[in-house]
């Protein structure tokens, strides 16, 4: 697949939310009494963009407060700046929207050395996904 930074180099992209409150199951509790848990706030969530490296398995990433196209730029200028030696970097991604919202398209116009594959809208065998960090990575 990837034999050097001179060749073409194809990445999975993906997203996904991270929820910070607790989870909170069945607790033992005296009757008649109530737990009291904290929580950073109501319904707070972390986002991350991370993309997989085929050849490697190497997982780059970025976070941010909100899941949108400025997260997803910035995955993509960071993949830029990881692998600048690559001729190309061929991105496979969803069809979610912020991978194909205008200021994307725009900024991938400008960056010519990024191709992207999009997966799919259904399949009976799903597409690529992320499982986790590290080197794995499934196909469902």
């Amino acid at each position: 697949m990837f034999n050097g930074m001179s060749d073409n180099l194809p990445v999975i992209a993906k997203s996904m939310g991270i929820y910070l409150n607790p989870k909170i199951g069945a607790d033992w509790q005296v009757r008649g009494l109530q737990k009291r848990e904290v929580t950073p706030g109501r319904n707070e969530k972390y986002y991350l963009a991370r993309a997989l490296h085929t050849g490697t398995g190497k997982v780059s990433h970025v976070g941010g407060n909100c899941k949108s196209l400025v997260l997803f730029i910035n995955l993509l200028k960071h993949l830029k700046a990881s692998y600048c030696g690559a001729k190309t970097i061929i991105l496979i991604v969803d069809n979610d929207i912020i991978h194909k919202s205008r200021e994307t398209q725009r900024w991938l116009k400008a960056n010519p050395k990024f191709r992207v594959i999009y997966q799919p809208v259904y399949s009976r065998h799903g597409g690529i996904t992320l499982s986790g960090y590290g080197k794995h990575f499934t196909t469902r």
